[in-house]
């Protein structure tokens, strides 16, 4: 399981951990569902200390640090919006969804899309940093990434391995329910309106409902601090 939170990190991140061979099973692939929010943790700490050393003005550090942030994960949940949005607006015109979302490009709905994801969390992260609200930052980076736990309760298509192996090695338990139940009913309500236009779910759609949900906790968390 240790190999699994240490894959994890190094592929959810560009931070300079690396696991040199690794045994795929079942205890590996639960420590990859743990490892997420870990690595939004590790995350969260970089970005805050990064803003606390960086000899700048506050505001332009905070800005700094927040586009930082969306290379420290490697845009990898950004590039699984940008997809998921294409193949919403594709199943409004009735093509194949699947097809479309796994193609390499991406088209100018997707790439106008993402543009609007990034710009709302660089806006709400920048403003949180810049009022010294560090523990909100760290908390919702790790919470979005929480929602991973309960959205492996729910059925996914037959071509998604990885996300597949990722759910016959792990079931969320009733207290993870219970103490994150917020998470959970926002997790499947926005997974299940994207099946519903979809036809389906993929690690792309994953990818898009931590986006959201970080958004959605960022800016709640700048009406309230």
């Amino acid at each position: 399981m240790i190999k699994g939170i240490i894959y994890s990190i190094s592929y959810f991140t560009i931070l300079p951990i690396k696991i040199p061979h690794f045994e795929a099973n079942k205890n590996f692939y639960k420590g990859v569902v743990y490892g997420l929010p870990i690595a939004g943790l590790l995350l969260g700490l970089v970005i805050v200390g990064s803003f606390l050393i960086l000899p700048f003005e506050p505001l332009y550090k905070a800005i700094l640090v927040s586009i930082a942030y969306l290379f420290l994960y490697g845009f990898i949940h950004l590039e699984a919006v940008a997809d998921t949005i294409d193949g919403l607006f594709a199943s409004l015109s009735g093509k194949n969804v699947h097809t479309i979302m796994k193609e390499p490009q991406i088209g100018a709905i997707g790439a106008i899309g993402t543009f609007c994801f990034v710009l709302l969390k660089i806006l709400a992260i920048a403003y949180l940093l810049f009022y010294e609200q560090f523990s909100f930052v760290i908390l919702i980076f790790m919470l979005s990434r929480v929602s991973l736990l309960f959205a492996l309760d729910l059925e996914f298509h037959k071509d998604s391995s990885f996300v597949l192996s990722l759910k016959n090695s792990y079931s969320a338990s009733s207290f993870f329910k219970i103490l994150f139940f917020p998470f959970n009913i926002l997790t499947k309500y926005i997974l299940s309106k994207l099946k519903k236009q979809l036809g389906f779910l993929n690690g792309d759609t994953l990818g898009f409902n931590i986006e959201l949900q970080e958004i959605i906790l960022l800016n709640i968390a700048v009406m309230f601090c």
